[in-house]
């Protein structure tokens, strides 16, 4: 029975948004069309905080994973208001139905259609899993048919990794055949589980069918693995993804692969791995039934190379002259002599951002250039070892699945990340240092000798300054763009994402930066001299 607390007509206001129709009721409360004041349609999920604590903090978690995440397969977040007696959040409306509904209506998807739902589904789950969050509820009523695609909602049942669970006690969260095997059994619910869960989708989607049926007979057939489908391209695959062996699995990518008929799946003999063979029409990849030890000389390979986190569940023992799979869609693909970590998603980038605070530090060299400099440096080292330390995080979980108490294990590692990151700056910094200061001394012979600058005291104040700026931005460019910085400009972006998890807060930092500079400029204007302080150096003449 839907709770009362958030039970609304059309007409009613709900924060000052005005209600058109009801969406869909469950545990965790409603969700209503509505439209604002400007006359933009939304979508508005409600919850009776008063009534129900745990559906309130679910709702604070769903927002806090949203705001966080960038996809075009994820909706936005538009407003939330977590704190008054109407708890609600409101998120970009998709007009369409269901995925349910969709398949009901019009039939199992087939073919291309079929392997392009599953790749843009999964892409939105593993921007789900980047993000540090568990949907826990991946379902075909929680999947919009968009006009743009598939798009995956209702993260009410979410949680990030360092959360603590809100399963009330004695349940087990989620829809009775959507949920995975190890989570029946007890498990904790992770991006493994998800990955389950958007198998069963997708056999939903091919079959529209159910694949384990529905209420407590779903269960049973999970434990069971009692699943049947049809004999099209990437149903083994498909199959072998829904098994109760987690290290058996395939991947999301090479379902996909297997959906387009790019990947066969190879049954494991008594002996070993069956032999790799290229099938008939089909490329010479494949998705093993299961592991098991490789041959001497031989190497496991991720299956990967897409850029997505997989965890070691979705590794296979390849043949050496086997080829990649098809990426999904917008992914890339890694060749075989990368390097043994496997990609991280990007973080989300706010290049205005970043910019206006690299300016920031840049003006300050005009008041203090060599600990503008030295801030600059100690930056470059620090989101440097906040990307190694990421970096650490994703490759183990890739390579040994999501455990408890990794995020704080390899926080404990930061310490030996920061020492790496330093050591790996050095040749940028010693080469900013270098043409930075060249930059800053040709800019300060130039002022002073009157080339370039009036013989007036706010003359040579502003020329100096702006002298120093110059050196302090060349350096700042070879921080960012010098030798061996790939990893420090996304581990700046990096940084940034976390300062500003929406486009609003970054706003207010770019504010800032503009505010920090203003302060340097009415300094050098207030000072009209040549009153730079030159510590750690000693003061130059005047």
């Amino acid at each position: 029975m839907p709770m009362a607390g958030v039970t609304r007509e059309p007409g009613d206001e709900i924060g000052g948004y005005t209600v058109l129709e009801t969406l869909g009721r469950g545990g965790s409360g409603a969700v209503y069309k509505v439209r604002d004041g400007a006359g933009e349609v939304a979508a508005l999920k409600l919850v009776d905080a008063r009534e129900d604590e745990v559906a309130a903090r679910r709702l604070e978690r769903e927002v806090q994973a949203l705001q966080s995440l960038r996809h075009p397969a994820v909706p936005r977040i538009l407003d939330a208001e977590l704190d008054g007696d109407e708890t609600f959040v409101v998120f970009e409306y998709i007009p369409g139905v269901s995925l349910w509904h969709h398949v009901q209506d019009n039939g199992p998807l087939e073919g291309e259609a079929l392997a392009d739902f599953a790749a843009r589904t999964a892409s939105a789950l593993e921007a789900v899993h980047a993000a540090g969050v568990v949907h826990r509820d991946v379902t075909p009523s929680n999947i919009m048919m968009g006009p743009e695609g598939p798009v995956l909602i209702d993260f009410g049942l979410s949680h990030r990794e360092h959360d603590e669970r809100l399963t009330r006690d004695g349940l087990v969260s989620g829809t009775a055949g959507y949920v995975a095997p190890e989570v029946i059994d007890g498990a904790e619910p992770g991006s493994i589980a998800d990955r389950w869960s958007w198998a069963a989708t997708v056999a939903y989607t091919m079959t529209a069918q159910a694949p384990f049926g529905s209420g407590t007979g779903a269960i049973s057939r999970t434990l069971e693995t009692d699943v049947r489908l049809p004999g099209v391209p990437g149903a083994d695959a498909l199959r072998a993804a829904l098994g109760r062996d987690i290290s058996a699995r395939p991947g999301p990518r090479d379902v996909v692969a297997a959906l387009r008929g790019a990947t066969a799946v190879l049954p494991r003999s008594s002996e070993g791995l069956a032999p790799t063979a290229v099938v008939p029409g089909v490329a010479a990849t494949a998705v093993m039934a299961a592991h098991a030890p490789a041959e001497a000389g031989e190497s496991a390979h991720p299956a990967n190379g897409s850029g997505f986190a997989f965890d070691e569940a979705d590794t296979y023992t390849g043949s050496p002259i086997s080829a990649p799979s098809p990426p999904l869609s917008g992914e890339s693909i890694l060749d075989d002599d990368e390097p043994a970590d496997p990609p991280i998603e990007p973080a989300p980038r706010h290049h205005v951002m970043v910019a206006a605070w690299l300016l920031a530090f840049c003006a300050a060299a005009a008041l203090a250039p060599f600990i503008a400099y030295f801030a600059l440096v100690v930056g470059a080292i620090l989101v440097r070892a906040v990307q190694r330390r990421a970096q650490a995080l994703h490759t183990a979980r890739v390579r040994k699945g999501q455990r408890r108490g990794d995020a704080a294990l390899h926080t404990l590692g930061l310490p030996w990340h920061l020492l790496r990151a330093a050591g790996e700056t050095v040749p940028a910094a010693l080469l900013g240092a270098a043409a930075g200061g060249g930059v800053a001394a040709l800019g300060w012979w130039l002022v002073s000798t009157y080339r370039v600058a009036p013989d007036t005291l706010a003359g040579q104040s502003w020329g100096h300054a702006l002298a120093l700026v110059a050196g302090a931005a060349v350096a700042a460019m070879a921080l960012w763009w010098g030798p061996w910085m790939g990893m420090t400009r996304e581990g700046g972006h990096r940084v940034s994402a976390a300062l500003a998890p929406t486009r609003g807060v970054a706003a207010a930092w770019v504010v800032v930066a503009i505010v920090a500079i203003g302060v340097v400029a009415l300094a050098v204007y207030l000072n009209v001299s040549d009153d730079q302080w030159w510590w750690p150096a000693p003061d130059l003449p005047q």
